[in-house]
């Protein structure tokens, strides 16, 4: 009897590693996981857990909807639920997680890439090993795979995978693990997740990069994979059933991207067959737009996203109703002003809204050329051009030149503008001055100002170069 204690000791200890692993991984992977796993742990607790604010429209779709569609852009009860590498198949479940804690939206927007309606690319590497979905999700999704005979999904050994997956098993994460070491991803992993939250679920192309390549596609055939039109059309039933709008929208491409007349045809046959079964979905193909619109072949920059954004909202102004602004939009719309590198999306951001850009005009021409070419070239709508006043102490020299752009008719500016000894500066109200430093030269200070909550969204400075203004260094 003691020897067998004595056994079950070692054993204990032999296994005691094991199990504190397999009880970090379990409870910790923010700790140690990489790549998009943060954004879908964080869909997957978005949809699960039950919102205080209410969302009219959410958005499905693969990595090109997650990178188009601009909830902050949109209106501030839209959610971006849309996940990199996924298909039709992954979003029914999304959609479904969604309906059993939330009251249905209004509005469902779907955009796949042709890719992810033809086949699976990311099936282990980000739904199973993230833990997207619930077991018993998990199990579905393989039974469904299984009896399509699914390439892209069955493995070598798909059993023995699933259940490697499924329990959290070091072969699996060691990588991870031993990549990340102790705990040094949970930092950077929750800001990653915080910084979703704040835009709703977008997370692709948030950035100004621009493609600058000429490997565009050509595309001869649209097909759907039977097992991916099959939840397909599950999406736009469940959609039906809980008196949600579908709405698919092929998103534009960059230009130069080749459609054939078969591919257009087989396009229309398909669409024109489920708009037959489903009369009330709306289908729209946006034309291409300029390769400056995207960061690679497909998946659009913040300047393309933000284009697209507001012309969907045009198409559309019944889903996404003028409304005045919450917090978090507000938020969200700052982060986004902040990361511009072009004055003329900075005005884009702010049309309609009550947000005022100055402008510390050096050299005393910015008027004129707005007048004369940027305003035609930038073509914005609901912007008011004025001069503001410069407040100046009696030391100080004479008072440089500063215009306001209004995001609105009515140019409420809830800032002064100072100009002493030390130079130009600007005080919001209840504050103190602050500095506005620029370079001297040929060099245009701008000032964006949050008349909404009366803060300083970002200093930037730019230079005139070829006829446009670029971001000082």
């Amino acid at each position: 009897m003691k020897q067998i204690g004595k056994l079950a000791f070692k054993c204990f200890c032999v296994l005691l590693p094991f199990v504190v692993l397999w009880c970090y991984m379990r409870q910790h992977m923010l700790a140690f996981v990489d790549n998009e796993a943060p954004y879908y742990i964080w869909n997957r607790e978005k949809t699960n857990s039950e919102q205080e604010k209410q969302y009219r429209v959410i958005i499905l779709g693969d990595s090109v909807a997650n990178a188009a569609y601009v909830p902050e852009a949109l209106s501030r009860d839209t959610l971006n639920l849309a996940l990199g590498g996924i298909t039709p198949m992954e979003s029914y479940y999304i959609l479904r997680d969604w309906l059993n804690h939330h009251p249905a939206p209004e509005v469902c927007y779907i955009s796949f890439q042709d890719f992810h309606l033809q086949r699976e690319d990311n099936f282990w590497t980000r739904i199973m090993y993230s833990h997207r979905f619930r077991p018993c999700q998990n199990l579905e999704l393989m039974k469904v795979a299984v009896s399509y005979n699914e390439p892209s999904i069955l493995t070598e050994h798909y059993w023995l995978d699933f259940l490697s997956y499924q329990l959290y098993l070091p072969n699996k994460y060691i990588a991870s693990i031993m990549n990340a070491g102790f705990n040094q991803r949970y930092k950077s992993n929750s800001e990653v997740m915080q910084a979703n939250e704040l835009h709703g679920g977008r997370y692709i192309g948030r950035a100004t990069t621009e493609y600058n390549g000429n490997e565009l596609e050509s595309y001869n055939e649209f097909r759907v994979n039977p097992l991916f039109d099959e939840y397909y059309k599950k999406i736009i039933a469940l959609c039906l059933e809980n008196g949600i709008t579908p709405r698919i929208v092929k998103l534009p491409l960059p230009e130069g991207t080749q459609f054939t007349d078969h591919y257009k045809k087989t396009f229309e046959e398909y669409y024109e067959e489920l708009q037959e079964a489903y009369s009330s979905i709306t289908v729209d193909w946006f034309p291409e737009y300029p390769k400056d619109c995207y960061y690679d072949t497909h998946h659009m920059n913040s300047h393309g996203a933000l284009q697209f954004s507001l012309e969907l909202k045009e198409r559309y102004p019944e889903d996404f109703p003028t409304l005045e602004p919450d917090a978090g939009q507000l938020g969200a719309i700052d982060d986004s002003i902040k990361a511009e590198n072009k004055i003329e999306w900075i005005l884009k951001w702010i049309s309609g809204k009550d947000y005022t850009v100055l402008f510390y005009d050096q050299n005393g021409n910015f008027q004129s050329m707005y007048e004369d070419r940027l305003r035609e070239a930038w073509a914005m709508e609901a912007l008011t051009f004025y001069s503001v006043p410069v407040d100046r102490t009696e030391e100080a020299p004479e008072a440089p030149l500063v215009w306001g752009i209004s995001g609105t008719e009515e140019h409420t500016l809830s800032a002064a503008v100072l100009w002493t000894e030390e130079g130009l500066a600007v005080q919001l109200d209840g504050e103190g001055p602050r500095p506005w430093v620029t370079a001297s030269g040929d060099v245009l200070g701008v000032i964006v100002i949050n008349n909404y909550d009366r803060s300083v969204v970002c200093m930037k400075s730019f230079l005139y170069v070829d006829e446009a203004f670029t971001l000082a260094q």
